[in-house]
């Protein structure tokens, strides 16, 4: 299909004349809907009418039966016969009222009348209704006997059906004002009704439920029926049914006249107006907007002709062509997602993100509502970008971003914070949906990602918050979730809820350490501290563990796990890791003279496993302080392993191929399955001591803890419980097999010269 293209101007005239007539359609169609609301008004008005109206005549009606029953109860010939009991004589009387009742109460329409006793019973009727199969409207009997006392000299009537014809009943009572008995009086409430017309000035049908018309008023017309406004209303009798329909008609003529005299007064004026702000947005269009965007195609176009030819100009005949709205719309699209779109990941960015956050918060302001966010960060993610290049961590948060995305529903937003950190908003969320959203993004991490030949594996840790309970605004929200997704990390449970009461004083320390640790770790006042590990069947010390420590100006100390996370992050770690393997070999050394064959344990960090001259560097450390290479033990977390286990396995052979000894520390805390960890040339697995240190109470850790230990025997590997803090677990530990033992129960960590006492104390070490 030729491309539309088409002159910028006359396309922009015609779109206003399009609104334009889109107004006055919508404005003709309101203008419609108002005379069919005003219609209606004017329906529920006369519906209205015709109710009250039909109400007063009923309850006219009602007054003048009881006034006729209570003029009977008068008379001496009906009190006489009553009080006897005579039912005969009663009769007689009330047949008599009958007949004189249209010339003593002309004011009703009779149709029986009937006299009961104190106990309700039938004590006489006029017997006017040879047909009529029984008494008429007998419930409202049933409604007086309801009645106590003084109630039972209230009026009391009602409507009702019989034989298919509307009746009114009305009740009089009998014998002063402690009533002996009462007297029924039926009547016809259709002449009555029929007068409505009259009372009302409009034209009046009257009819049965069936249709059956029983009156209608001369001036109502079929004509008038379709053209005028009708209104209909129903009479119910005393068991709410349909007793008498009763339709009105008013003529409408004048209504729909002014109605449509507005409307077209309303046509015009806004006529009038589009016409104006045509004139006007044609001369704004002209002199502000279509100068410019002729400006930025004809650069547009420039650069396409550059493209073709070295000249990079346009003909005359070029420059004369119209501006292509396809062109410009995709130079709009394109600026508008380098505002809003993260450039690597296609997802939203920050500024789209805070944007979001922003809308929510006003929008729950109006209107209470809830929604979490969640902030996620990658493990170990700038040991990709170090040790693999830049790209290589592209293309894994690509993959990564894609498996989150899968994760997520359209309605939530997805962002980019920035690095590797990502934030998803999950609107109408609550801590439940939230919990289960973050489980489902950790467990699609599972997978390993293959990555240009690389077979990487990546883990997220996510800080969950809830809108409104944990901030009213964009910056707080998103600092407690920073918070929340420290102490993700720290718990290692992959995710965590933000709770104020319980943030953990640590995270909060370290996120403040950013940018204090100094580049050049000697002037930093970190120290090292050592704890014993000993043989748990003779007791015997069987090597010794480094572990560093940073003391700050005002005398604090900070425990590794705060400021390693520093470290790693401003691309320090390895640095520290040598200054650690460093002085940690110059120590032993000492402690060496007064304990020959003494050995040391060291960490190291992802990034050593990486660096291409670690073999080298470790040599030249023990050559410098006389060691032998059997006298380091070497520890690497599990989870540094998992990152890409075929460089660590690679990098920990060329290790052991020197005789340096290895451990996997922290085991049973990360995802390393048993084909890796069979290639791994490790000596040692060490439980991690959040399964250790209660398992004298926790079952389930006891279990883990000798399932450890027989897999690692079965394997040819010794195993190392850490945490010990007492004689229950240290035992227990004894009972399961466990070759080496540390924590507080064998030995706290100290300082050189308190480990050099310690030592002294002891026999000899292995």
């Amino acid at each position: 299909m030729k491309r539309l293209n088409v002159n910028l101007l006359s396309a922009l005239i015609l779109a206003i004349i399009l609104l334009g007539v889109i107004s006055a359609v919508t404005v003709y169609v309101n203008a419609r809907t108002y005379r069919e609301l005003a219609f209606n008004f004017q329906r529920q008005y006369m519906t209205q009418l015709i109710a009250a109206e039909s109400a007063d005549i009923l309850s006219d009606e009602a007054k003048g039966a009881r006034r006729l029953g209570l003029r009977i109860q008068g008379l001496d010939s009906f009190r006489r016969p009553f009080a006897a009991g005579d039912t005969r004589a009663v009769s007689a009387v009330l047949d008599t009222q009958f007949r004189q009742a249209p010339v003593t109460s002309n004011a009703v329409n009779l149709v029986e009348l009937y006299a009961f006793d104190g106990d309700f019973s039938l004590a006489g009727t006029s017997s006017r209704k040879e047909d009529t199969g029984g008494i008429i409207c007998p419930d409202l009997v049933a409604r007086l006997k309801l009645r106590q006392g003084a109630q039972r000299l209230r009026p009391l009537y009602e409507l009702c059906l019989f034989g298919g014809k509307p009746y009114l009943a009305s009740m009089a009572p009998a014998g002063g004002l402690v009533p002996t008995g009462y007297i029924q009086v039926i009547t016809d409430p259709v002449p009555k009704i029929s007068r409505i017309g009259s009372r009302l000035k409009m034209p009046v049908r009257i009819s049965l439920p069936d249709d059956t018309v029983l009156s209608v008023t001369p001036d109502w017309t079929v004509d008038s029926e379709a053209h005028d406004v009708k209104a209909g209303y129903i009479l119910l009798d005393n068991e709410s049914r349909p007793a008498l329909k009763i339709a009105a008609l008013r003529n409408a003529d004048s209504l729909a006249m002014q109605i449509d005299k507005t409307n077209n007064r309303m046509l015009l004026i806004v006529a009038l107006i589009i016409l104006a702000t045509v004139v006007l947005a044609l001369l704004l269009v002209k002199y502000s907007v279509l100068k410019p965007l002729r400006d930025l195609s004809y650069q547009l176009m420039n650069e396409w002709a550059a493209r073709k030819d070295e000249s990079g100009e346009l003909s005359g005949s070029e420059k004369d062509r119209p501006v292509s709205f396809h062109a410009l719309g995709e130079l709009y699209e394109t600026l508008h997602d380098m505002a809003i779109r993260d450039p690597l990941t296609g997802i939203y960015n920050r500024a789209l993100l805070e944007d979001r956050l922003k809308q929510l918060i006003v929008e729950f302001r109006r209107t209470p509502g809830h929604a979490a966010v969640l902030l996620m960060d990658m493990v170990r993610f700038k040991y990709v970008n170090d040790l693999l290049g830049h790209h290589t961590g592209d293309l894994l948060l690509k993959d990564v971003v894609r498996r989150i995305a899968g994760e997520v529903r359209e309605s939530d937003t997805l962002a980019r914070l920035g690095g590797d950190e990502f934030v998803v908003i999950l609107p109408d969320a609550d801590l439940d949906q939230a919990k289960q959203v973050a489980q489902k993004i950790i467990q699609s991490m599972d997978s390993e990602f293959e990555v240009e030949g690389h077979k990487l594996t990546a883990s997220v840790s996510v800080g969950i918050v809830l809108m409104p309970e944990h901030g009213d605004d964009v910056d707080t929200l998103l600092r407690n979730a920073d918070y929340a997704m420290y102490s993700a990390k720290e718990s290692r449970q992959g995710y965590a809820i933000y709770d104020p009461s319980t943030t953990d004083d640590a995270a909060l320390a370290r996120m403040s350490l950013d940018g204090v640790l100094n580049e050049d770790i000697e002037q930093n006042d970190l120290y090292l501290v050592y704890q014993p590990v000993i043989d748990v069947k003779t007791g015997r010390v069987s090597y010794i563990e480094t572990l560093v420590r940073w003391r700050q100006p005002d005398g604090k100390v900070l425990m590794p796990e705060i400021f390693i996370r520093v470290a790693e992050q401003s691309g320090l770690i390895g640095q520290l890791s040598e200054w650690v393997v460093e002085n940690a070999c110059r120590d032993l050394a000492v402690m060496q003279l007064d304990n020959p064959g003494l050995c040391i344990g060291v960490n190291l960090s992802m990034h050593n496993l990486h660096d291409s001259n670690l073999i080298e560097k470790i040599h030249s450390v023990l050559e410098r302080h006389q060691l032998m290479p059997a006298a380091l033990l070497l520890e690497i977390t599990e989870t540094g392993v998992m990152l890409d286990p075929n460089q660590v396995i690679k990098t920990l052979d060329q290790l052991a191929s020197v005789g340096v000894k290895l451990s996997i520390d922290d085991f049973g805390t990360g995802h390393s399955s048993l084909l890796h960890l069979k290639r791994m040339p490790v000596h040692t697995l060490k439980v991690d001591k959040s399964f250790v240190i209660d398992m004298d109470s926790d079952e389930e850790n006891a279990s883990i803890v000798r399932a450890t230990i027989d897999l690692a025997h079965s394997l040819g590997l010794s195993v190392t419980a850490e945490g010990v803090e007492s004689a229950e677990v240290f035992e227990m530990l004894k009972e399961m097999g466990c070759d080496f033992c540390q924590g507080y129960y064998v030995g706290r960590p100290v300082m050189l010269q308190e480990m050099q006492a310690w030592l002294s104390g002891k026999r000899h070490v292995q």
